[in-house]
């Protein structure tokens, strides 16, 4: 897995926010990103970029997560809760593979930052930068896995 930091700017996103048992991620992803996007084109905003998972916090039984899309920072859309993802120093992973590989992929991510003496500020998020392809090959799905750093 490729890894770098950087320095990330402050992005808005259109999301669907809820605290979500993890027996339930997959079907609170389908449901949201379908009303993310009725929204946004009901509103006529275009995403700015890939779907977004972003979570609060580190998962247990349950998550606070939120799903949906980039958008303009002005953007106006009802029926969805507007996610400011704060900018500054993040280390970002780039991830091939199918989805039920990203715990791994994270864990990896959070020992490269640990052996540089880096840590998270407590929330972060994954970027689908391929769309996927039920009839596809989940071999070939890029992730970009962002840890925003204190």
């Amino acid at each position: 897995m490729e890894i770098e930091q950087v320095e990330l700017t402050t992005t808005t996103a259109a999301v669907v926010r809820e605290r979500v048992r993890m027996d339930e991620l997959a079907a609170f992803y389908d449901r949201a990103y379908g009303q993310v996007a009725a929204a946004l084109g009901a509103a006529g905003v275009e995403p700015q970029g890939p779907a977004i998972g972003w979570y609060a916090q580190m998962p247990a039984a349950d998550v606070d997560v939120a799903a949906g899309f980039a958008v303009p920072s002005d953007a106006a859309v009802d029926g969805v809760e507007l996610l400011t993802m704060s900018g500054g120093p993040a280390a970002i992973g780039t991830y091939q593979g199918p989805y039920d590989g990203l715990g791994d992929a994270w864990s990896i991510l959070v020992a490269w930052c640990a052996e540089r003496g880096l840590q998270g500020r407590g929330d972060f998020w994954e970027e689908y930068v391929t769309d996927p392809d039920p009839d596809g090959d989940p071999s070939q799905n890029v992730t970009r896995l962002v840890l925003p750093l204190l």
